[in-house]
């Protein structure tokens, strides 16, 4: 059964698997990397993963038969609100995880945020994560300005 859910710091643990899960096996895909965040763990501890459920927004897994398969964060700050850390496993993808964590956090923007956008930065060469988010109705806004390998893509919800 393919479901996702909010977690919060508590599962702190959950989130430092899946997170340097996704470092290893799709190192190109973050702007993060693995020795980065190891360092950081190793400089600030627990601390460091706590840190990612301080910003407003959800922290969001994927579980498929309760193994954690997925992840995304969106944070509503100031302007669009952004689509962080999204991560589906290989053994997951293409059976709709993705599309699954994008409408999850999509629902919850429009319930805490009405009529506020959705922004994400993938690497421009990533066809299959640029697919889903065009599934979902993420369009191209431009390059991203801070790293010429990525472009920004955003969901403009329906008004």
């Amino acid at each position: 059964m393919n479901e996702v859910r909010e977690i919060d710091a508590s599962e702190w643990e959950t989130w430092r698997a899946l997170r340097l899960r996704a470092l290893r096996a799709d190192p190109d895909a973050f702007a993060s990397t693995l020795a980065s965040t190891l360092e950081r763990e190793a400089r600030d501890g627990e601390a460091y993963w706590r840190g990612y459920f301080t910003r407003p927004g959800p922290v969001l897994i994927a579980e498929v038969d309760r193994a954690a398969v997925g992840m995304a964060r969106v944070v509503a700050e100031d302007g669009p609100a952004h689509l962080y850390s999204m991560w589906v496993a290989p053994e997951a993808r293409g059976s709709g995880v993705g599309a699954h964590l994008i409408t999850t956090g999509l629902d919850w923007l429009a319930a805490h945020h009405p009529g506020l956008s959705l922004r994400l930065e993938v690497v421009e060469a990533n066809l299959p994560a640029r697919r889903l988010y065009e599934r979902c109705r993420f369009t191209v806004v431009g390059p991203n300005p801070e790293d010429a390998t990525e472009i920004v893509m955003e969901h403009v919800p329906d008004r």
